[in-house]
């Protein structure tokens, strides 16, 4: 392990310095804040960053991380140094490297003899040069190592990134500073200092281009009448195209399951139950794959944008949760978890005993106008004999009426089916057994569409060389959900032990919250080091999949850009393409201004404006480049009043213009407001009340410019719903 040193404890430099340690270097942090640095001596974490603190707490407590005042201290005896300072941009668009000169001079004088200067801030083309000349030390190597980290996910990003890009010409140094990544097992690129520096504007510049492009996009459909959504959706069928970056918020791609998961498709021949490794036999025209969003009832068919299959050698992790469900993902596969109130993503590497998972429930909503059972009377004991015969849930079963599913499941319960007393009585179980792990699968997915979650347990008896899947009803409210399994001669003597029970006996090993989402407990995790093939999916819009046992997991697959115009144009090219891209990205600050004067009228003055969200994205709390106070200074320009909120800003805070009422809650930014503007995909504002928001603001237009809200609702309250290219 290497001693390091990281000098600037911002949003780069306390991540770098925190991953680091975690990784286990030993690491000295130093920033010029005196209280700064005794508040993260205590382990309190100055900025909103998602896994942060605990990483500081933890290196704390081992001892291998600790910060300094002044950069001198911290590099003294490292062998590698990290500068993490802030490279502000100049009014000409141009890198201001006044910090990393004074960074590099200060330390100059006390390196230790053949140590390495790591040029860890974004900074323009050439800079590696400049730190070489202010340290004016010939046994010292300068590398350039650009960061990639998005705010709001940096730590998962640092260890878990796509690549490590190092820079320099002496290869002994950066095969050094690649080394130090070696436990988080990403592909490291060595290659020259401008080269380096050059990738890292270059992909920036390259996602802006995406996002301006879909923004220029958006303002076409708002005059044609389209929706940007399903523009979006039908570019990204298109594989040169795709849809990352083409839509409203981060999206995450490429997860990848092992082959015998299972999805629901559903196509012109009508919805089915698959496995992973036999998607290559399904055309994906017009294919649609049976998705998750949070907060709503019923799950839903989802175009599907792409599915692969590719080689794999890694680490796979089978995850196991309460109520048996089970499912196997590559390491880096993106898990939802249960955070509060609402979600957020974790890597299934990083899943613990502590993470609970979503489970679908409810059946899935078809876009067809007749069920099967319209169209033709469904034999359900023949379907039952199928069922046997073949071990597998039929495909016609998939779009019946409810009562046909009650049925063909109350068939197959009554050949292998029963109910029994627990201990005695007056707990009741219901269980089925089958040697068919698809079988079960399937059965697991129709209870859950009739409402009723049942434990899945896997058993070998000793003299058998087969698993018998058990499925396991239990609890007084669900057997009474599976009421209709039992024959009517046994429901009597159900009942009458259900009416024993002194009170009511929950289910255990599941909950569900109040927006009727049921979640699991992870149990185990096991992580296992394999060779094989693994399949991944793309879902338009909702980015998830509905996977074995009705689990829930994700699919599979400016600063910058201004700084990459400035060194073109330095290098002697115009560089219209990006100069065009920056000028949309500007334009789109007026169109929302705009949108938000006309919904008040025309006219701004005396008006009030109440707006959701600060940050310039959600789950962090950096007012740097943000959209929205660029919108809001617009607005005060304009004559109106700003009543604010943001869940990381609860006071004034050096960012936010002095003139804006900052507000307490998201009812309260909308209270006596004219016209209300949604300008941070935070997704505590999905959850907001619309008809509580109308009861105490006079406005009835919400300009939605991260299309985050649901529009039926706002609209059903009474308001008139505007978003971005809808």
């Amino acid at each position: 392990m290497a001693r390091l040193a990281i000098i600037g404890t911002g949003y780069v430099g306390l991540t770098t310095g925190a991953c680091f340690a975690h990784l286990g270097h030993e690491v000295v942090c130093a920033d010029i804040d005196v209280s700064k640095v005794e508040r993260l001596n205590r382990g309190e974490v100055p900025i909103v960053e998602h896994r942060l603190d605990e990483l500081v707490v933890e290196g704390l407590r081992a001892g291998n991380l600790r910060f300094v005042v002044g950069a001198a201290e911290a590099v003294a005896e490292c062998e590698i140094a990290f500068l993490c300072v802030p490279t502000p941009q100049g009014d000409d668009g141009s890198a201001d490297l006044s910090y990393v000169e004074a960074a590099a001079a200060e330390i100059a004088g006390v390196l230790p003899y053949e140590a390495i200067v790591v040029n860890k801030s974004t900074v323009p083309v050439g800079s590696t040069k400049v730190v070489e000349r202010v340290l004016r030390r010939p046994d010292v190597r300068v590398v350039s190592n650009p960061e990639f980290l998005r705010e709001g996910s940096a730590v998962d990003d640092f260890l878990r990134p796509d690549r490590v890009v190092v820079g320099c010409e002496d290869r002994a140094a950066a095969m050094r500073v690649g080394g130090l990544y070696d436990k988080v097992r990403a592909q490291v690129l060595v290659t020259d200092p401008a080269s380096a520096e050059t990738i890292k504007y270059a992909a920036n510049a390259f996602l802006a281009t995406k996002l301006s492009f879909i923004n220029a996009i958006a303002a076409i459909c708002e005059g044609v009448g389209a929706d940007v959504n399903d523009v979006v959706v039908g570019m990204g069928y298109d594989k040169r195209i795709g849809t990352e970056f083409l839509r409203p918020g981060p999206g995450w791609g490429g997860s990848c399951f092992d082959g015998a998961e299972t999805l629901l498709v559903a196509d012109v021949h009508g919805p089915r139950l698959v496995r992973f490794d036999e998607l290559g036999t399904v055309e994906l025209d017009g294919l649609e794959v049976l998705s998750w969003r949070e907060g709503q009832i019923m799950p839903e068919f989802m175009p599907a944008l792409g599915i692969s299959e590719r080689p794999y050698v890694g680490d796979m992790i089978d995850v196991r949760t309460k109520m048996g469900r089970r499912v196997s993902v590559t390491a880096d596969h993106p898990m939802i978890v249960r955070d509060g109130d609402g979600t957020r993503v974790k890597l299934a590497g990083d899943l613990t005993d502590a993470d609970w998972l979503p489970i679908s429930l409810g059946q899935p909503l078809i876009d067809t106008d007749l069920t099967v059972d319209d169209m033709t009377d469904i034999d359900i004991e023949a379907l039952v004999a199928v069922a046997r015969r073949e071990l597998r849930i039929p495909d016609q079963i998939w779009e019946a009426s409810e009562s046909s599913k009650q049925a063909l499941l109350r068939g197959l319960w009554a050949g292998d089916g029963s109910w029994s007393l627990l201990n005695g009585g007056p707990s009741v179980a219901l269980e089925y057994g089958t040697v068919s792990a698809r079988l079960a699968d399937g059965m697991l997915r129709l209870l859950g569409e009739l409402g009723v979650v049942a434990r899945h347990k896997v058993a070998r008896t000793a003299k058998s060389t087969t698993d018998t899947h058990w499925l396991v009803i239990s609890g007084a409210d669900q057997i009474e959900e599976a009421w209709w399994l039992l024959e009517p001669h046994e429901r009597a003597d159900v009942a009458a032990q259900l009416a024993q029970q002194s009170k009511r006996i929950a289910p255990t090993g599941y909950r569900l919250d109040r927006k009727g989402t049921a979640w699991v407990r992870v149990v185990e995790t096991t992580r296992r080091p394999t060779a094989q093939t693994v399949y991944s999916v793309e879902v338009a819009a909702n980015h998830t999949v509905v996977t074995s046992g009705g689990l829930v997991a994700h699919n599979c697959f400016p600063k910058d850009s201004r700084a990459l115009l400035k060194i073109a144009n330095e290098a002697g090219y115009r560089f219209d393409l990006l100069a065009g891209v920056i000028a949309v990205n500007d334009e789109q600050f007026d169109r929302v201004a705009d949108k938000i004067r006309d919904a008040a009228g025309g006219d701004l003055t005396g008006r009030t404006v109440g707006v959701w969200g600060l940050t310039f994205k959600a789950r962090t709390d950096d007012l740097r480049d943000s959209p929205s106070i660029s919108i809001i200074g617009r607005l005060l320009a304009a004559g109106a009043t700003v009543r604010a909120f943001d869940p990381t800003v609860d006071g004034p805070k050096f960012g936010v213009p002095t003139d804006v009422v900052v507000c307490a809650d998201a009812y309260d930014a909308a209270k006596d407001a004219d016209v209300l503007a949604v300008l941070t995909e935070w997704d505590d504002f999905r959850w907001v009340d619309p008809h509580v928001v109308a009861a105490n603001m006079p406005g009835r237009t919400v300009i939605d410019g991260r299309n985050l809200l649901e529009r039926a609702a706002w609209t059903h309250a009474g308001f008139r719903h505007l978003g971005i290219g809808r």
